[in-house]
């Protein structure tokens, strides 16, 4: 590789850098009779190294049975940060059920799980921000169904890549491990097991207390029977009950396998092997997320949803909208619905939605958000809060100019023309005075005195 030469072009420098004839020019080196130091360089230990591998690298498993298979990576000590793995497997023998099972070293994916049961292949491709170093971590878990018997062996593929976390992108030398399965017939004659609680081996149930059925041929004396998490076990030779129902309480999350054979005549007869899969856990904690369009006639909300679910995944997400100022309702109406979401919002208001995610096993995770729409108005005000306080700012700014200049001078003069009137009212009111009492004497009314205006505070100090 390009990387790899300049890499090593680097490290021979280097080392003829510091090697002690470095310093003697190349026709003395030639003539010098000083023995000479020969140094081997390995290229490939100046590349760092990663290793991909299955786990678990070797199983038995049963037809029609599904299973779990992790893939982890091994940075051998150095820092990693892109990781980009393509998985191969037989078509004919297995398929997945599950791509992910939502736990994963992967903080970012660069694109959603991918697979496909028709050619046999599955890409997973995502980045560790600020990189990672690990002995086994894990990139994904993946669940698969035996199809057929035979062999059928996981590999991943030589185009998958590990990137360090250089700051350069280095594609690491990476080794690849592969993973080799074998797949058992469904052994004949078994006993006809039903599940009145868990009736479908396929799907997944959130009841964690299954109940196992099975039917009593004719001859047969009693039936060894045991349940446990592993797809191929063989009950005991000694018998657990002549009935034909067996009940259990309170089990784990997961896959649960009732197996049970019957004896008949001193002779057991082949396993029948019955699978339940319970799973009582919701998806993921989630945080819906709303961006408001405005337009002509209605506005719209376009609402954003992702979760996980870590055993059964996720079947459908649901959406409710409940008007937050009308009176509550006690069972809002919810529509199947895929993000992103478009709500029509009729009007201005307030605006409940409510998200629930199902798995598919029927548990419910509920996430909501609030949305507000304000009236044409209010909207304006909140988009132009700014200017209007910088406007409201200038005009009490202004007001205040004008108060200093003006004001004063505009209230002396209205003080002035209240004690003008208040000193002609009293000046009339004396003159009639003196003309009544000039009437009762006889005598002629007096000649009317003009009283002097008291000096405004203006001409004050004027001489």
């Amino acid at each position: 590789m390009p990387r790899e030469r300049r890499l090593l072009f680097l490290a021979l420098a280097l080392i003829a850098a510091i090697s002690p004839g470095s310093a003697i020019p190349h026709a003395a080196l030639a003539q010098s009779t000083t023995a000479s130091t020969t140094i081997v360089v390995n290229a490939e230990t100046l590349v760092p190294r990663a290793r991909i591998f299955v786990s678990p690298s070797a199983q038995t498993v049963l037809e029609g049975s599904t299973f779990d298979v992790s893939v982890y990576l091994d940075t051998e000590q150095n820092s990693a940060n892109t990781i980009d793995v393509e998985l191969r497997f037989p078509p004919d023998k297995l398929a997945i059920v599950n791509p992910s099972g939502g736990t994963s070293l992967i903080q970012v994916w660069l694109r959603p799980p991918t697979y496909s049961n028709q050619t046999g292949d599955a890409q997973y491709t995502g980045i560790v921000p600020n990189g990672v170093v690990t002995g086994s971590g894990l990139i994904t878990t993946i669940t698969f169904k035996a199809l057929a018997a035979g062999q059928a062996d996981i590999t991943i593929s030589p185009q998958s890549s590990v990137l360090a976390n250089d700051g350069y992108g280095t594609p690491m030398a990476t080794e690849f491990g592969q993973a080799s399965y074998t797949i058992t017939p469904q052994p004949p004659n078994g006993v006809v097991v039903s599940s009145p609680t868990h009736p479908f081996p396929s799907q997944w149930y959130n009841n964690p207390n299954p109940v196992f059925t099975w039917q009593q041929d004719p001859g047969v004396t009693g039936f060894s029977y045991v349940l446990d998490n592993e797809p191929y076990t063989i009950p005991g030779d000694t018998p657990n009950t002549t009935g034909t129902t067996a009940a259990y309480e309170n089990l784990g999350d997961g896959l649960w396998y009732f197996h049970i054979k019957a004896q008949k005549l001193g002779i057991w007869g082949g396993t029948t092997n019955f699978l339940a899969r319970i799973d009582t856990q919701p998806p993921a904690v989630f945080t819906p997320a709303a961006d408001i369009i405005s337009g002509s006639p209605q506005d719209k909300a376009l609402i954003s949803f992702f979760t996980t679910d870590a055993l059964s995944g996720i079947d459908h997400y649901e959406v409710a909208v409940v008007d937050a100022d009308a009176a509550p309702v006690a069972s809002p109406v919810f529509v199947q619905a895929e993000s992103p979401y478009q709500l029509i919002i009729p009007g201005p208001g307030s605006y409940h939605v409510i998200v629930r995610a199902f798995d598919q096993a029927g548990n419910v995770r509920d996430a909501s958000l609030d949305i507000t729409v304000a009236t044409p108005v209010l909207q304006f005000l909140e988009d132009h809060d700014v200017e209007i306080m910088a406007g409201l700012l200038a005009l009490i700014l202004l007001l205040l100019i004008l108060h200093y200049f003006f004001g004063h001078k505009l209230l002396r003069r209205v003080h002035r023309a209240i004690v003008a009137v208040e000193e002609e009212s009293k000046r009339e009111k004396l003159e009639e005075a003196e003309e009544v009492i000039a009437e009762e004497n006889g005598g002629p009314p007096p000649s009317p005195t003009p009283s002097p205006l008291p000096p405004s505070e203006e001409d004050q100090g004027k001489p």
